[in-house]
């Protein structure tokens, strides 16, 4: 994992790409990975909340919902 650079304020600066390996499989219907925190931050993503995944051709998108 690359490191996060961090502004003067603590604030995360921009999303850099990282790699995810797929954890395994959850029930029948689904797989997990782990958002990398830093997107988390950036998007205001917390314990708890829900998320909007789609898919757009040949990507995956993660939205806070």
């Amino acid at each position: 994992m690359e490191n996060m650079e961090i502004s003067e304020n603590n604030e995360p600066i921009e999303n850099k790409t990282e790699y995810r390996k797929i954890q395994g499989l959850v029930g029948e219907h689904s797989f997990s990975f782990v958002l990398p925190k830093l997107f988390a931050i950036n998007l205001g993503i917390g314990k708890g909340d829900f998320v909007k995944v789609y898919q757009q051709e040949n990507k995956i998108i993660v939205e806070k919902a």
